[in-house]
Parts: structure tokens; sequence; C-alpha cells
């Protein structure tokens, strides 16, 4: 999990009027949820399976890198989207991975929310939940993962595992639990060959053993989609969560380094001049730098010397999982858009990345606080984020990402990140949790499973919403990829000298992603780049907001000031585009996304789904128009019989605001600082708002709210006015509790 996100953490200040804390928050303007079931019944409005291929996941041949970059299979070279479920089991929190039945019924409910690929995480951890022994895992959890992976194949549902994510790998006797920090192994299997050999030893005990409900190991199962090798493992971001000093073991892996590359002390000196210290020697000692982020000549050659270390282990790892017969991809060093990283990142077989906007610094554990701010407030920086570290030619795949709960406008991101991810091309993404499936709100002794906590999607009424919402823009294909490119293209040598790797893709150039799909291209730049793309060289001999765009030998355009100009210019963008970077409004290339930071709203407009993102009162795009919005809210409407909204007979309606664990209490009234996390059921902030569809069976369409689990509810009225239909919703009154979802249809 991406705990810190150094350069894109968000200000805790307050955009939009907050509800009082405590008392307030069970009164006015929260209504608990009524539904108790949460499991999606078979056929409703909520049963997205159709968007599963039929299983058995592996039928087309192992996962594969296409030539453009994208994820295919070796028997269909068509690139293929999928949508994550992250899943992390813990004895302790959750209850672990569940039985035979748990699992069929966890399986079958993943199908009917569309998820096609899972994320297997953590399974060092809960493996070796209270062994005393190295690689003395559970035997019953590991029984019931295998059930597991064999259900999930059946349904066609793919699988990402790591091969390692907890610093405790499999040793064992790790007190008082095994999310304490006692070992270091994501740090061993870069710096030694012990390290490699626990990190080798444990991948092929979990992933390599015979799995008895397929009759095959599942590194040998084309089922198995892709391994990231080490969770969340380059050198800065480990150094930067142990204070911002690098770790004493890497010292005489970088004198060793040194003296490599320059042989001599009077090499070093030219190279270093005054940074290197009296005393210091090639024979003796060279220090490492004291600090992270510094960017001297030092600090340089460590930034050069950390990039070769974690390549050769990257080489070192994916050699070794091809020995035990895996022919899927592979992947590493998955967080932080920095240049560093993204170096070390060009040896991979595909590009992964964590992104995260507002998360609780203390889980939910009382005094943990969480910025309730908006995304608006840096402009979706963390979603800009993803795509500055993006590389073309390769297949990109978001595995973490998160407006995390209580955050109260994370309804923003179920719109602005598979929207963006889908005209960006992305392969894949996933919102990142413990439980994806939460089946009902009932009793358990399993804490996680009392109440909605940080990282539990299934819980939330709001996270689950958004899934569903992803799965139309994103899985389904309702937003489209763009044609158009921007290559940033930079000399990773020049980087090191200028900055030891720690600086970030500029501003300006960033929040242009907005408008036309962005990545790193690490190529020559062409003499004649070709209509439709914009090559930038943040290394060049010129400023890298000085390009020229023009056909022809005319000046170039100021990117700082001229972006949308110089858009126009290379064919990306036509003279009807929105965009005012100044205003910090950005419209896509294809027309069918906007993020407006400074009026707080987000649309996305395509003839199957339309959604709204606003602060109140009244916004429209294409099919539906909202009137009178009380509270910030995302409305969204898509087609569920693959007709244009206009033209269909049965539609889902989403009204996501706001929802908190009832006896939640907070320290202040802008609710970012916890007391009490409280219980189930959850409560969901009431809005009432008037909601125009335009359609062309006005006459014949009804509408009922939804359960969770897409069973209807009493219907409630809706008017015919013109071509369209109109409802006056208002959650706060409905007689069987407050609903996120509503069907409109003929029948």
């Amino acid at each position: 999990m991406f705990r810190l996100l150094r350069g894109f953490m968000v200000v805790p200040f307050v955009i939009f009027p907050l509800i009082m804390a405590n008392a307030v928050l069970a009164k006015d303007g929260w209504r608990q949820v009524a539904d108790h079931d949460l499991s999606v019944d078979a056929g409703s409005a909520l049963d997205f399976s159709a968007l599963v291929e039929p299983g058995p996941a592996g039928k087309n041949g192992w996962a594969i890198a296409l030539p453009e970059g994208h994820l295919g299979f070796e028997h269909r070279a068509t690139p293929q989207r999928f949508l994550i479920a992250s899943m992390v089991f813990t004895k302790s929190n959750n209850g672990g991975v569940p039985d035979k039945a748990g699992t069929e019924r966890l399986v079958q409910q993943l199908k009917r929310s569309g998820y096609n690929l899972v994320r297997l995480h953590f399974v060092d951890a809960y493996l070796m939940h209270d062994r005393m022994k190295d690689f003395d895992f559970d035997p019953e959890q590991f029984d019931r993962l295998h059930y597991l992976l064999a259900q999930l194949k059946a349904a066609g549902i793919y699988w990402i595992v790591d091969g390692l994510a907890s610093d405790n790998g499999a040793w064992g006797n790790v007190q008082p639990h095994r999310w304490v920090k006692k070992h270091r192994a994501k740090l061993d299997v870069l710096t030694s060959e012990k390290g490699f050999r626990h990190w080798a030893t444990l991948v092929e005990r979990v992933w390599g053993a015979k799995n008895p409900y397929t009759g095959s190991v599942p590194l040998q199962d084309p089922a198995m989609l892709g391994i990231i090798l080490v969770n969340e493992g380059s050198v800065g971001f480990m150094a930067t969560l142990d204070g911002g000093v690098y770790p004493n073991v890497l010292a005489p892996l970088f004198q060793s380094w040194l003296k490599t590359r320059y042989g001599t002390d009077a090499a070093l000196q030219k190279a270093w001049g005054r940074t290197l210290e009296k005393g210091e020697s090639l024979a003796a000692s060279v220090r490492m730098p004291k600090t992270i982020r510094g960017k001297s000549p030092r600090d340089a050659d460590f930034a050069r010397f950390v990039s070769e270390l974690e390549r050769s282990a990257y080489t070192k790892m994916n050699e070794h999982v091809r020995k035990l017969g895996f022919k899927g991809l592979t992947t590493a060093y998955d967080n932080w858009p920095e240049m560093g990283p993204d170096i070390s990142r060009q040896a991979l077989d595909w590009v992964d990345m964590h992104a995260y906007h507002a998360y609780p610094t203390k889980m939910a554990d009382p005094g943990s606080r969480i910025p309730q701010t908006s995304v608006h407030s840096n402009s979706a920086k963390f979603v800009r984020g993803l795509s500055s570290t993006r590389q073309w030619g390769k297949p990109f795949t978001v595995s973490e990402y998160g407006q995390i709960f209580w955050n109260r406008f994370r309804h923003e991101s179920a719109a602005l990140v598979p929207a963006f991810a889908a005209h960006q091309g992305f392969d894949a993404i996933c919102q990142y949790g413990e439980i994806p499936i939460q089946v009902d709100y009932g009793s358990s002794p399993y804490t996680r499973r009392q109440a909605i906590y940080p990282y539990n999607i299934g819980a939330d009424p709001i996270a689950r919403a958004g899934e569903r919402l992803a799965a139309v823009l994103f899985l389904r294909g309702d937003v489209a990829a763009s044609p158009n490119h921007i290559r940033v293209h930079w000399d990773a040598d020049k980087v090191h000298a200028r900055s030891a790797g720690w600086e970030y893709m500029p501003e300006e150039l960033s929040k242009l992603a907005f408008i036309s799909p962005l990545g790193l291209d690490f190529r020559p730049i062409p003499q004649a780049p070709k209509s439709g793309e914009l090559w930038v060289n943040l290394t060049g001999s010129q400023p890298w907001w000085s390009v020229k765009t023009e056909k022809g030998p005319a000046a170039g355009r100021d990117l700082r000031s001229d972006s949308v100009a110089a858009l126009r210019d290379r064919g990306i963008i036509d003279s009807g585009n929105l965009s005012q970077p100044g205003n910090r409004r950005f419209q896509s290339d294809t027309g069918q996304f906007l993020i407006d930071s400074g009026a707080g709203l987000i649309k996305v407009n395509t003839d199957r789904t339309v959604a709204l993102v606003f602060n109140g009162g009244n916004a429209s795009a294409g099919a539906l128009s909202i009137r009178s919005a009380s509270v910030p809210v995302l409305f969204a409407v898509s087609s569920l019989d693959g007709k244009p909204i206009t033209q269909s007979r049965r539609m889902l309606l989403w009204a996501l605001t706001d929802a908190i664990n009832t006896g939640m209490t907070f320290a202040d009234a802008e609710r970012t600082t916890l007391k009490a996390i409280g219980k189930f059921p959850p409560q969901l902030q009431t809005i009432s708002a008037v909601i125009k569809v335009a359609t062309e069976h006005g006459a014949e369409l009804k509408a009922w709210p939804l359960s969770l689990s897409g069973v209807r509810r009493e219907p409630i009225p809706l008017t015919r006015v013109g071509d369209a239909v109109e409802l006056q919703l208002d959650t706060a009154r409905m007689p069987e509790g407050p609903a996120v979802f509503f069907e409109i249809a003929t029948k």
C-alpha cells in the first residue's frame, strides 16, 4: 500500500462548507442505510457479470506486452482492459481467506461487480500469521488460497500477485504481529545474496507449489497475468520511510560501485570537486549522502548507483521466476512519480503505479487525521502523477489508487480516475482496498467487518458504487482512448546530474495530461514528429517549454502560456476545445472529459454514460442535467442495454454524496481528526435535487430506488417533460431509506 506520497501531500484546508462534528452527524442531513444484505442479485441492474469474459482465465494463453504497449494475450493479440479488485486477507482483522462456501460466494460477487482481475496483496503476511518457524505457512489458509485461485480461474478472473509485500517476508516468530517492523526483506533482496535467496524461496514455496484444485503450479498457469516482484521496494521510498536517511547496508555497495566507475581517487576528485571530503578515498571509504533529496555530485552518483542496483535486482528476480516456468509479465518499483524511479522502471516488462489523495495518518486509530480537501485543491495532482510515470511502449497499470474514507469528497474519484484512465489508454486500474466485497452489514467478530474503515471498498456505499461507474467508464470502454500522444523525453544521466532524480514532471506540463495522453519516451526525438504528437524535451539545450510545434520553420510555442495553441498546432485539439489552463480548466482532446478545478466541476459525457461531479446547484452534460442539488455530489446515468442513453430502455442512475459510520465522532468540526470510528450501519448524507434525463421513451419509463444488492424498492414518480423525464429526488424523505442507485427502465 502506498503510505507516503511526498510532493503530492494535500494541504488540509476546507474548500466547501462542512457539517459540524459529533452529534450533528447522526441528525440533520444524514440517514442510516436500511440495507442488510449486500450480495448483488443476478440479473439486477447492479449485475455487471456480462463485462467479464467467460472462463477459464488463461484460455487465450499468457499475457503479453503488445507492440503498441498494451496488454494482450499470446493467442489474442488485441488490447485488453482490466478492472482490478484488491484483496488483503488478514485473519485477525477481516477473517482471512474464506472457506470454500465463502470463496464461491466471493468469486460470484466479484464477477457480478464487473471485476475481471484480482490483486492478491500481502499473501506472505497472512500465510505467516502467528507462525513461529520460517516458511511455515498456515496450512488452512494456504489450502483456501489454492481453492480461491481455482475458483477465480474458472470464473474468468485473472490474478496478479506480489512476490514480496511484507518486510517480514516469510521469517517466523514475528511479534506481536506481522505488521511490526522487525525485518527488512525488501531492502535485503536488493543488497545481499541471503536476502535474494529468502525472496526466491518465498516465491518458490508460495507460487511454485502445485495447486490441488487446478492440478497446476500457479507460476505456470496463464491465469496469473503478472507478478509484482517486490511491492514498493525502491530505495528512495524505503529511505524516506526511515526518516530520510539511506540505510548503512548500502555504504559498502556504493563504495564498490565508485571503484568500478572511477578507478582512481584523481578521477573521483575531478568528478566531485570540493564535495569530496578530506580523508575520503576509494581505498578507505567514501560516505553516502547524509540525507535524501540532495543534488550534489555525490547525490548524483548515488542516484546512478541506486538505478543500477534496482535494475540489476529486477533482472535477477525476473530471471528466477522465468526459470520456475512463469511466462507472464513482471514489474516492480511501483510507486513515486519521480524521475529517479522512472529510470529504474525502464527495465520492466510493464509499469505499475500507486497514487492517493487524502489518506489517514494512523488508519482508524483515535487521533488519525485525514485532509478534508477536494481533488480540485491541487488540480488532481495524484491523477496527473500517474501519467507522468507512464512509459510509451509498455503496458501501464494502476494497482493502487484512492481518495480514502473519511475524506468527504471521495465521490470525485469515482468519475475522475476511470474516465482519465480510459482516455489515457491505461490497461488496468484498481481502487485499493482490503475488502472489495462486503456481503452484509451484519455482526462480525472481525473489526474490519464491523464498520467502514479506510481502504475498505466493500463496506463503503460511496466507494463500492464508484466501482460500478469504473466498470462502465473504463472496463466497458464508454470513455474512448485518445489516439494522440504527448511524448516527454529526457536523458537519464542529465537528470541524475541535475537533481539526482529527485524531481517531478513540471506542473504546467503534467496538467496537459487532462487534454491528451502523456507519457515518457526515451527514444531520440524525431526531426519531424507526426501529426497528433507533441514531443517535449526536459533535458535538452533549450528550456523544456520552448517547443517548435508549427508546420515549417516558425518560432516555437511557450508551453507555459501557449500550451493550448501548441496542441492545436500539432493537430491534437481543434479550436472548439474548452481548455483554459490559466483558469485550471481542461477538456480532453476527445471532448468526452472535462475537469474544471476553478469551478469545482468534473464532467464525463459519452453516448452511454454521463457523469457530473460538482459542489451543488446546477450542472449539465449531454443527456443529463441537474438542478438545485443541495450538497456536493456525483450524479451519473448509464445505459444498461448497450444503446445510447437517449434510446435506452434500461438505465442506472448514481447519486453519490458521502457516508460515515453510525457513532463516528471527530475532534473538530471539519471532520479531520478521528475520535471514534463508529460501527455499522453506515449513514448516508442526504441530497435533494431535480434530475432530468433526455430520452425517446419518456412515456414508458419508470424509476425505482435500488438497495445495495440491486433489489428494486417502491417506485418513485417520474415525470415526462418534453423529450426527457424528470425525477424530483430527496433521499431524506425516501420511506425505505436513502439510496445511491436508481434504476430507470420500461419494465
